[in-house]
């Protein structure tokens, strides 16, 4: 076995009902001045609205996250706040789009300074421990952003996505409470489910892989190979959901263990440039993705195709991981480009932006062409 290191020092409560946990984690943290923000379609969720009714604190600042991806400036705005209110501690309820704006208004509140700063592509100042703790409640079984170092913000001015990763921007308490998603609606839900198989599936396969994140990811995808499917076509499923959530919350521990891979180099421009939902974007390539990696790591992406069920064949050269893909994305009728009205003559500039912000962790090298060729082969698709 090669050596390896991985440092994963977030607690974590997984389970249905498990958000009325919060008076006692932020008591366990001694904070009594939080400061929460919510998504605006959960803050009058009943399990919600009593979780924060029941904190025993001396003053709570509950702030409506704004909509939409945070970009750099949302971020600058709320760690301001964070630091008006004198918040002695950082609550996060919502999506991925909420934690992430989260985490990047408690990097500005700790340190001072714009998150800009922090962020790549650039030349970022280096993160380091951050004393403010973080409490991170998903409502959506997706991102995994609960228990990742990443904070993802879209940088308008330039067009791009940019990341201030750091295993300093963990939560320090994650509560994954399955019933806060049986309320999603269809589009979140399966946008989300497609990047939790995602980041499921990438960390087994990148050259930062380790036998730990194989264990979180291939598990993940076991889960999802028929949650995913089930939560689509069958929104009240509780079983459904609860398994979506903890594959949501595998994929986010396996690719805070190695990476996301091409897939979601190849997705960002497409919400960047074009403003697609993010794991709508990861869908629309993950399988052409597979095609072009799956040269270089066959036998990780076998693995790949028997933790997703696809049956055994002779070849052996990881082409099952993609048909497993292209199954599920049919079951759940992900869109494809052209459904969604992408002009043909964008890709190459789609192409041009996704290799200036390359994720170097691919199982091989990609070049323009590679990249261009990936979103053709996507684009070729009339439907699923």
């Amino acid at each position: 076995m090669d050596t390896f290191a991985n440092h994963l020092p977030v607690q974590i409560r997984f389970g249905d009902g498990v958000i009325a946990d919060l008076a006692r984690v932020l008591a366990t943290l001694g904070a009594r001045r939080p400061f929460v923000l919510v998504d605006a379609g959960v803050r009058n969720v009943a399990p919600v609205r009593a979780a924060l009714a029941a904190l025993d604190v001396d003053d709570v600042a509950v702030v409506i996250a704004p909509p939409g991806e945070p970009t750099l400036a949302m971020v600058d705005e709320l760690g301001a706040q964070v630091v008006a209110v004198k918040a002695d501690s950082v609550v996060a309820i919502g999506g991925g789009a909420v934690l992430d704006a989260a985490k990047g208004a408690r990097l500005v509140a700790a340190y001072g300074a714009p998150v800009r700063r922090f962020t790549w592509p650039g030349d970022p100042l280096p993160i380091g421990p951050i004393t403010l703790p973080l409490v991170a409640i998903p409502t959506t079984a997706g991102t995994g952003s609960e228990v990742t170092g990443g904070v993802v913000l879209l940088d308008r001015e330039r067009r791009r996505k940019v990341a201030a990763p750091s295993p300093h921007n963990r939560a320090t308490w994650a509560l994954v409470d399955p019933e806060l998603t049986h309320a999603l609606p269809p589009a979140p839900t399966l946008y989300g489910g497609v990047d939790a198989l995602a980041q499921c599936l990438s960390p087994t396969v990148t050259v930062a892989r380790t036998p730990v994140g194989d264990g979180l990811g291939l598990e993940g995808l076991r889960l999802a190979a028929t949650a995913l499917p089930a939560v689509v076509t069958e929104p009240t499923n509780a079983a459904a959901r609860s398994a979506m959530a903890c594959a949501s919350l595998l994929g986010g521990l396996a690719m805070n263990v190695s990476e996301a891979g091409s897939e979601h180099s190849l997705a960002h421009p497409l919400g960047s440039i074009l403003g697609l939902p993010h794991g709508l974007t990861v869908g629309l390539v993950l399988a052409e993705s597979i095609d072009h990696d799956r040269q270089f790591a066959a036998g990780r992406f076998e693995r790949v195709a028997d933790a997703l069920g696809e049956p055994p064949d002779a070849t052996a050269d990881g082409g099952r991981a993609a048909r497993a893909v292209r199954r599920i994305l049919a079951a759940i009728q992900l869109p494809t480009m052209r459904e969604l009205g992408i002009d043909a003559a964008d890709l190459p500039a789609l192409a041009t932006a996704a290799i200036a912000g390359w994720i170097p962790v691919s199982p091989g090298p990609w070049t323009h062409a590679d990249a261009l060729a990936a979103y053709r082969r996507a684009h070729a698709l009339e439907a699923r």
